[in-house]
């Protein structure tokens, strides 16, 4: 299957290749207005980088090349100041996503939006119905806030993306978020990760889907359009993930900052490798042997990965690694579930070979039920608010 290249593509092509970073995720604030039970971030508020703070960050980042910018929080409009960090940005001639429950985004802000042309706003939705996706914010009303505001800036032509990770919780409910979606004109896409906290907090990952539930989901038809157009041209012979290539664009691409100035390789992937109230960005990019570490890891570096006969199913994150194992050059036990849900669903489709029934060298670690560190405890249920 061969994808349109479009000037964004093009545009990020020729950044990489004067070794220029090409997106940048800022999150300005740790501070949310819900208490969702999956979150990985920590909520604090002390120490936050002020206005004129973010303000030099901005410049630096236009100054480096950068090409597309992230702005999330916890929750972006917490800050008082969110509004004009984002005229900021948009002088600066940043291509900006906004990553918002949209609980903030009323009739005034969001024409104010229509201004400024994001060309994505990512807002978090967990169900298609009150009930559950309020049950994951534990926020009455959150809902509707966010279906209000979504609709807000579609109407204002803004492309708007409906995130939903998926928990056994929320899994069969996602059909109904998909024709929501549909419904109101915005996109949608489901992550079926649920991470450890940036403090390697592990109680989130009691709310993984089970084992058996993984396979229902993977086998899904949303998720068989997803995987059949994935592996479209799937080649048994063929490598995908070569042992010479990295399993992501952590520090390579793309880099994220914290709301303490702190650059980390990825948002998901909590390892300082330089502070910007110390350092220029530019210094933290080109000479910061930390962010070259991470830049430079490979298959072939990762202990077990590099042995592993799944690695074309597998969507390792660092970050998973670290914050649950606490060692980023090693493996991810979750990563390896998942790859055997997917390398399965595909033999059941008659994309990949009956013959592939190979497990990875982790297998006698893993709880099939996503539980690694938390053996025989059952995934938490959560209450479901009246609606």
């Amino acid at each position: 299957m061969k994808l349109h290249r479009g000037a964004a593509d093009v545009l990020a092509e020729r950044a990489a290749n004067r070794g220029a970073p090409v997106t940048v995720t800022f999150q300005v604030t740790d501070r949310c207005n819900y208490a969702c039970v999956h979150c990985y971030q920590e909520h604090v508020d002390d120490d936050e980088l002020s206005t004129a703070e973010v303000s030099s960050i901005l410049e630096q980042l236009a100054e480096a090349g950068v090409l597309f910018l992230t702005l999330m929080g916890g929750e972006f409009f917490m800050r008082r100041d969110a509004d004009e960090i984002l005229t900021r940005a948009h002088e600066l001639g940043f291509a900006i996503k906004l990553m918002t429950t949209g609980h903030h985004i009323h009739e005034r802000r969001a024409e104010r939006l229509a201004v400024l042309r994001p060309i994505q706003v990512d807002m978090s939705m967990y169900g298609g119905t009150p009930g559950v996706h309020e049950a994951v914010t534990r926020h009455p009303g959150s809902w509707q806030r966010t279906l209000d505001a979504a609709r807000r800036l579609i109407e204002r032509k803004i492309p708007v993306l409906l995130k939903a990770p998926v928990m056994e919780h929320n899994v069969t409910d996602l059909e109904n978020l998909a024709e929501l979606a549909d419904k109101i004109g915005a996109k949608y896409s489901f992550d079926a990760k649920i991470t450890a906290m940036e403090n390697s907090d592990q109680t989130p990952v009691g709310l993984r889907m089970s084992g058996e539930t993984l396979g229902r989901f993977y086998r899904t038809s949303r998720m068989t359009e997803y995987l059949e157009t994935t592996y479209a041209d799937y080649d048994a012979t063929k490598e995908l993930r070569p042992l010479a290539h990295t399993p992501c664009r952590a520090g390579q691409q793309t880099v994220s900052i914290n709301p303490r100035g702190q650059v980390w390789p990825c948002n998901a992937l909590p390892l300082p490798v330089g502070d910007l109230r110390k350092q220029s960005f530019a210094e933290i990019w080109f000479d910061s042997d930390a962010l070259e570490d991470v830049r430079f890891l490979r298959w072939a570096k990762i202990s077990e990965c590099n042995r592993c006969e799944l690695r074309n199913y597998c969507q390792r994150c660092h970050g998973m690694a670290l914050v649950e194992h606490g060692d980023v050059s090693g493996p991810s036990l979750e990563a390896c579930r998942h790859a055997v849900a997917v390398r399965d669903a595909l033999r059941e489709r008659g994309v990949v070979p009956e013959t592939e029934t190979a497990m990875p060298p982790t297998w006698s670690r893993i709880d099939t039920d996503g539980q690694h560190h938390r053996r025989g405890v059952r995934p938490r249920g959560l209450r479901v608010l009246p609606e």
